[in-house]
């Protein structure tokens, strides 16, 4: 699978390590991922992202349920979001889940996700705003679902506990366009994404924000490769 100092990682250490976070049958999962720091991939670019998304599913099974954001901020930069064709901006392992096969892509022309799995369907309602209620991360929240970092640090569930709270320094911004679903029809729609407030400082930091999740029970990492894999459950974030 992938060579980090010399030692080779194969699928079935990615399963163990998976299964040592916690991650089980029937799990719900979201993945965010950054794959570069793991090491130099052993086997062709396909082969290599495919591997992990096998080893996500062989772990899940029939009963459970793998989730990756797509987003690709269309509607921020007036442009018109295509659920088959518009390219997501979150990485490659991501993208090559979006044409992997047999996923679902949410209707999200900001923050859209891919899933396959039991539940799919669970995730497929309309939401009037990006963080909002019957969000991904609002159904997450509902379902007992995990969250899970394939390396780096990114947390843009923090958006979604900031909506949840009300936070001061957010506001609620209208974006509206044009969506273009599976069976190539264009609709129109708008869509609510609670925004910072430019003129207060209002960036989450990120650091404590970790920090704070490593010292609790509920937040697992374990090393493979030249990086950490991260899992919580989202509840408890």
């Amino acid at each position: 699978m992938l060579n980090y100092n010399g030692k080779i990682y194969t699928k079935n250490d990615l399963i163990v390590t998976l299964e040592k976070l916690g991650l089980k049958n029937g799990d719900i999962v979201c993945v965010h991922s950054e794959l570069f720091n793991f090491g130099e991939p052993c086997v062709d670019k396909n082969k290599y992202l495919s591997t992990f998304l096998e080893a996500f599913f062989e772990i899940l099974g029939k009963n459970g349920t793998l989730i990756m954001p797509t987003f690709t901020y269309s509607f921020c930069k007036n442009e018109i979001y295509d659920k088959l064709n518009s390219k997501t901006k979150m990485g490659v392992l991501n993208e090559f889940f979006r044409k992997w096969g047999g996923e679902i892509r949410t209707n999200d022309p900001i923050f859209s996700f891919v899933i396959k799995g039991a539940l799919a369907k669970e995730f497929l309602k309309d939401n009037k705003s990006c963080f909002g209620k019957n969000s991904v991360y609002d159904m997450l929240y509902k379902l007992n679902g995990k969250y899970l970092l394939l390396g780096g640090t990114g947390h843009t569930l923090t958006h979604y506990a900031e909506e949840k709270h009300g936070v001061e320094y957010r506001y609620h911004k209208k974006f509206q366009g044009f969506i273009i679903d599976e069976k190539g029809h264009k609709f129109h729609r708008e869509i609510l994404f609670y925004v910072r407030k430019l003129n207060q400082p209002s960036l989450p930091n990120m650091k404590n924000i970790i920090n704070t999740a490593n010292k609790t029970k509920n937040h697992k990492k374990v090393k493979f490769g030249g990086d950490f894999i991260n899992i919580l459950t989202l509840k408890n974030m």
